[in-house]
């Protein structure tokens, strides 16, 4: 009877440490996607309000400045939450970690593995077509860390692991796809951007393949600049390698790429911390 009493405690405690522990990793990605939304949302959402009264045009100064900043929202918030939670000390710590340059042969591998299969599927369909030479868009990868590539230390740094915890990698993986899908939402509604010229299903079906192609990379890697690198590949290489996006083309890279990315996982298993 003792035993079983005891036992029962143990059980009892286990249980509510992994309560409390959850509670703790539910603060970090509230408070994450809280200064994430806020940011972003209440600038892109001013220019938004602005539009309604003729002000601040997509080629206005004011206005790509507040879409740029907004842009760095997860940025922004990834140090916040990180800082706050003791993970980096400084802006140059966090500089240092996000940038870790130096990796192994395979892990930038698995970046060229992953450009490959996006582009893949439009090529079979004939739907690629050469645009501008191909150093072009290479010189511009850099520039698209201000087009996309810094998200990366938000999504893929802080909210994916944390959703990780508590969820299964496929489930984390949807989950942190679907908010990143949504975060972009107000740039539908901004004429002249990128996104309004989108399909926001066939935007919201790329993205999950992108998503567990990156969640990938990093699992293995555990380095967010591998994760930055391939963002910022596919916002500059399709300027080269143009296809039409649609639902059904779309669809069919982000089977390719989910698929990809569960054969890879499991190759790579004993590498790859979950």
């Amino acid at each position: 009877m003792l035993l079983m009493e005891c036992r029962w405690m143990v059980l009892t405690s286990i249980l509510t440490m992994r309560k409390e522990e959850i509670k703790i990793k539910d603060k970090i990605i509230l408070n994450y996607l809280m200064i994430t939304f806020l940011i972003s949302y209440g600038l892109w959402g001013t220019i938004i309000i602005a539009n309604q009264f003729g002000y601040l045009k997509i080629k206005n100064p004011v206005c790509m400045s507040l879409l740029l900043l907004g842009a760095f929202g997860p940025t922004i918030s990834s140090y916040i939450v990180q800082k706050k939670d003791g993970r980096i000390s400084s802006l140059k710590d966090f500089i240092r970690k996000a940038f870790r340059f130096k990796d192994s042969v395979v892990s930038y591998s698995l970046v060229i593995l992953f450009l490959v299969l996006y582009f893949i599927y439009p090529a079979i369909r004939g739907r690629v077509t050469l645009g501008i030479p191909i150093y072009l868009s290479v010189l511009m990868i850099p520039l698209m860390l201000f087009g996309g590539g810094m998200e990366e230390v938000g999504w893929r740094w802080v909210l994916q692991p944390e959703l990780e915890k508590i969820f299964p990698f496929g489930v984390a993986t949807v989950i942190t796809s679907l908010i990143w899908t949504f975060w972009h939402l107000p740039l539908f509604f901004i004429k002249g951007s990128s996104q309004s010229y989108v399909n926001f299903f066939a935007f919201l079906i790329l993205l999950i393949g992108m998503s567990f192609a990156q969640a990938t990379i990093y699992g293995y890697s555990k380095n967010i600049w591998l994760c930055a690198l391939v963002h910022c590949s596919l916002n500059a290489l399709p300027i080269t390698f143009v296809f039409e996006e649609s639902v059904s083309i779309n669809i069919g890279i982000s089977i390719i790429m989910v698929v990809g990315s569960l054969i890879v996982r499991q190759v790579l298993k004993k590498s790859i911390t979950y």
